[in-house]
């Protein structure tokens, strides 16, 4: 397992429309994932069986559903959603930039080698 990874050795990959994942780096109890939107991009509201997420608003601004309660979070801000609690969001500005935990890494977001 790769320790320190740089930026560059990363790869976006889409994830929706208005939107690309970069897996920044993953362990193996945890994962840091990028999400990069174009305005109006969304993250369509979902939850997860196995995974808990936390997410930190890198950039930008967006409309923000955890468990049924929305909020306009912007940079700096914060979100948990734990297994099995709906969430989503709606980019507001262009290139908003949400950085997610994931605990236990997502497999099906890391590419075979």
């Amino acid at each position: 397992m790769k320790m320190i990874v740089t930026y560059g050795e990363t790869t976006a990959t889409p994830a929706g429309e208005k939107c690309q994942r970069r897996v920044l780096i993953p362990g193996p109890e945890m994962m840091l994932v990028e999400f990069r939107f174009q305005k109006g991009g969304i993250g369509t509201p979902h939850k997860h069986e196995a995974h808990e997420q936390v997410g930190y608003i890198a950039k930008g601004s967006f409309e923000l559903t955890v468990d049924g309660l929305t909020q306009v979070v912007h940079a700096g801000d914060t979100y948990y959603a734990a297994k099995n609690v709906m969430h989503g969001v709606v980019a507001l500005e262009e290139d908003s930039v949400i950085i997610d935990t994931f605990t236990p890494p997502r497999a099906d977001f890391v590419a075979a080698p």
